[in-house]
């Protein structure tokens, strides 16, 4: 079992909206949270933030409701992180659904693609849950569901969706830099496999640039707890995710 509860962010997230029950039907519905899985984690009450359903619905909103879409500063915009991270087919990746699946492991999460006969899935896993946890973080929570819709943006794209081994954070990627001027709001999916003008993402990449959108492009009523955490989760990844050094941190002037 998970170790249910909310900590000091995920609270505050929810004040923003209270126990708002449209918001509840659409993220079930948007995010594909439909399968059985959900029924022991907090379907049924959904206003409860100490429960996965409640929590993935606090991570949600951070997606869809608090960035500025700040066009000089932000790495992608809101409509960008929506469509991708969102489950139903689009321009990112081909219809998924997302399960949640009790386990002991350190895994946060993993994508199950190009499965036979079945449609493709996400599976959110304990450790984006467990109180007191690392990844128990609305913020995280948003950047490894976009994260995992990534893999699912590979599939369709024909790009190889695993991970590289061999680094501190046990699985990794490469980081592909670019700055921010690099891809105009509604050009997130646009990618270049040529060397001599390369634009690409990894699914690590694209879960750092939603925590820094969250920690210095949020909107003014979100908490510093939000902000902060994300930044200092960020860092984190960038630090150890990635099988290339990455010298950018977040806090650092945006190279344009």
């Amino acid at each position: 079992m998970c170790n249910d509860g909310s900590n000091t962010e995920e609270t505050a997230v929810q004040a923003l909206y209270g126990c708002w029950a449209d918001l509840y039907n659409w993220v079930w519905q948007a995010y594909q949270l439909t399968d059985a899985s959900w029924n022991p984690a907090g379907i049924s009450d959904a206003c409860n933030v100490g429960l996965p359903f409640g929590k993935v619905v606090n991570s949600a909103f951070l997606i869809n409701y608090c960035l500025t879409d700040n066009h000089s500063s932000q790495w992608h915009s809101t409509e960008d992180y929506q469509s991708s991270s969102r489950a139903a087919d689009n321009r990112f990746h081909g219809p998924f659904y997302q399960r949640f699946i009790q386990y002991n492991g350190s895994s946060e999460a993993d994508s199950e693609v190009g499965r036979v006969a079945a449609r493709d899935r996400t599976n959110l896993h304990c450790p984006l849950f467990n109180l007191g946890g690392f990844s128990d973080s609305a913020g995280n929570r948003a950047s490894v569901m976009l994260h995992e819709s990534w893999h699912h943006w590979q599939h369709k794209h024909g790009f190889s969706s695993n991970h590289i081994g061999g680094c501190a954070n046990g699985q990794c990627d490469y980081y592909y830099f670019h700055g921010v001027g690099a891809y105009e709001f509604g050009q997130f999916d646009r990618y270049d496999t040529d060397p001599n003008h390369l634009l690409f993402h990894s699914p690590y990449q694209v879960c750092a640039e939603l925590e820094g959108d969250i920690a210095e492009n949020a909107k003014p009523f979100v908490p510093v707890v939000v902000t902060q955490t994300a930044r200092n989760l960020g860092n984190t990844r960038l630090s150890i995710c990635f099988a290339n050094t990455v010298g950018y941190r977040i806090g650092n002037p945006r190279p344009w």
